[in-house]
């Protein structure tokens, strides 16, 4: 896990977060589209991985809060100086904080922390996982997420999310932080199974497809479906 030691900042600046999101999720208008996909996944009675891009996640968390029992939630955060302020994030919102190495590093204790996490969703908890993140290239996928599906047994859904109404941050990923009382245009998209035996440059090929698909039909709602 981190060592990262979390200070009075982290607390102000996850707790501000934590605020935002809170009540963005509270006040806003969302539109969810192909829940039937976030059913069929569920009937299927193993771990989910929702994946989404990186810039997204912030117009995810009313989703998740009105769709979802938290709770049962295992967040992939950076284990790096970005750790103590979305560790508390995580922490109010209610999901599991799960810091570790996001770059590529090959050492015996990365491996070690990716086999807990393969353990703990396993064991049934669900995940969320942002494959570009946490420093881009924006919309290419690292293999992780493929990996950890095929191990774990674990269905992964994409999910694209869309808002007029938000701040965006001018780096790599356009991060939107959606403004309340905004409207947001969810779209879930088919739950894809990795098998065992299955090559993952193909499956890591079709997310990438799924998460582009779920990306532009989420804003195409947005202005072609009545809220």
């Amino acid at each position: 896990m981190s060592n990262y030691t979390s200070s009075w900042q982290d607390r102000f600046s996850g707790t501000a977060l934590y605020a935002w999101a809170r009540l963005t999720s509270r006040r806003s208008r969302f539109q969810v589209t192909g829940l039937e996909h976030f059913q069929a996944a569920q009937a299927r009675k193993r771990p989910l991985i929702f994946a989404a891009w990186h810039g997204m996640t912030m117009m995810l968390v009313g989703f998740f809060a009105n769709q979802y029992d938290l709770s049962r939630l295992v967040l992939i955060l950076p284990d790096d100086w970005r750790g103590g302020t979305l560790t508390v994030f995580a922490t109010k919102l209610g999901v599991t904080p799960f810091p570790m190495n996001l770059h590529g590093d090959a050492s015996m204790a990365s491996a070690r922390q990716l086999a807990k996490l393969v353990r703990q969703v396993k064991a049934g908890q669900d995940a969320y996982i942002t494959p570009d993140g946490p420093e881009g290239p924006s919309y290419e996928i690292k293999p992780g997420i493929t990996y950890i599906a095929q191990k774990a047994d674990a269905t992964i859904l994409p999910l694209g999310a869309y808002t007029r109404h938000g701040y965006r941050v001018p780096r790599w990923d356009r991060y939107v932080m959606p403004y309340p009382f905004s409207k947001i245009a969810i779209q879930v998209g088919e739950p894809i199974v990795v098998e065992k035996g299955a090559d993952l440059t193909a499956v890591s090929t079709h997310l990438t497809q799924q998460l582009h698909h779920v990306t532009l039909q989420a804003a195409a709602n947005y202005y072609e479906k009545p809220f």
